[in-house]
Formats: structure tokens, sequence, C-alpha cells
């Protein structure tokens, strides 16, 4: 059962994600907020945990991602549709997390077994979308000046690494795609 408890957490945070749609949409901030949060913890405890324990499996492998998308991706579109983030922004990561999803169906249709590495750029815009949704949610709560003053470095950053991840993961996926032609012939 330990063996199985980072997938539970993974599991637990797509389960949550209906919860934290339903109070965005009824802006309920605090609870939102709360509920993201959670989330947020949940993602990195359920790697550590995985690593921790020795726990890793091709599951988990592809329930944290996956969490992390449905959760990143739910957020941004509920707060663009709030008209709290700029609704380009949420163009941009819910683009560049179609790119990466798709591309990595791809590889595995046709490559079964066959993985991409995570980019250390695609992290940090994962971190840094987390922190912009944690921003706009505190800001609705808190109103102040330098929060506001945050939420707009983070915008920035998550664009420019949104961009430079997506070109890391399109560069990738033509390697590979290239690759795979070369093989059938």
């Amino acid at each position: 059962m330990v063996q199985q408890l980072p997938n539970l957490i993974s599991i637990l945070r797509l389960l949550l994600v209906p919860w934290f749609a339903l109070v965005l949409l009824e802006q309920r901030f605090d609870a939102a907020l709360a509920l993201f949060l959670l989330m947020g913890v949940s993602d990195g405890l359920d790697g550590y945990l995985a690593r921790r324990l020795g726990a890793a499996s091709p599951l988990g492998a592809a329930l944290d991602p996956l969490a992390d998308k449905v959760m990143l991706m739910s957020a941004f579109v509920l707060l663009g549709h709030l008209e709290l983030l700029p609704a380009w922004l949420v163009v941009l990561a819910v683009g560049r997390d179609v790119l990466t999803v798709g591309g990595a169906l791809l590889l595995y249709l046709f490559r079964p077994g066959g993985m991409v590495r995570a980019a250390p750029i695609g992290k940090i815009n994962t971190f840094l979308q987390i922190v912009l949704v944690l921003a706009v949610l505190t800001q609705q709560l808190l109103p102040l000046a330098p929060l506001e003053l945050a939420q707009a470095a983070l915008v920035a950053g998550t664009a420019a690494t949104a961009v430079a991840s997506g070109l890391w993961y399109a560069v990738v996926w033509s390697g590979l795609s290239a690759r795979l032609r070369t093989l059938r012939r």
C-alpha cells in the first residue's frame, strides 16, 4: 500500500480539480486558494514520496504530469474566463500544454515505452504557473499593490518560459519524428 501512496496522491489531485473549478466559478476565492494550495503541495509530495520510497512506476510517471496539466489548465481557463488572467496568456499556456501532451501521446503511439524527460525550463514554467495562480487568487482576497507587481512579473515569466519550453519540446518532438521516419525505412 505504501508503494501506491504517490499514485493515490496524484489521483486525489485529479479528483480535487472539479471541486476547485466549482468554487472558483462561484468566486469563492478563499476556498479556491485553499484547494489550489493543497493540490500544489500534493504535486511536490507525490514526486518526493515516489523517489523516497522507491515507488516510481509507469502509472505514476503518467498520472503526475496528467494531474499537473489538468490542474493548471483548469485554473488558467477559469481564471481567464473570470478575466483575472489575460486571454493571450491562457491561450499560450494551454497551447504549450496541448503541444507537450500531444507530443507525448504521439511518441507513446509510435514508440511505446519511449519517454522524453521534462525539460528544466518546462519545470520552471510549471512552477511559475502554480505561483501565478496562487498570486491571482491571493490578490482577490488581499488586493495589495505589491501583489499586483508580483503578478505582472509572474505573467511575463510564465509567458517567457511557456514559449521557451514549447520551442524546446517542439524541437525534441521533431527530432524524434525524424528518427522514427528513418527507422521505418
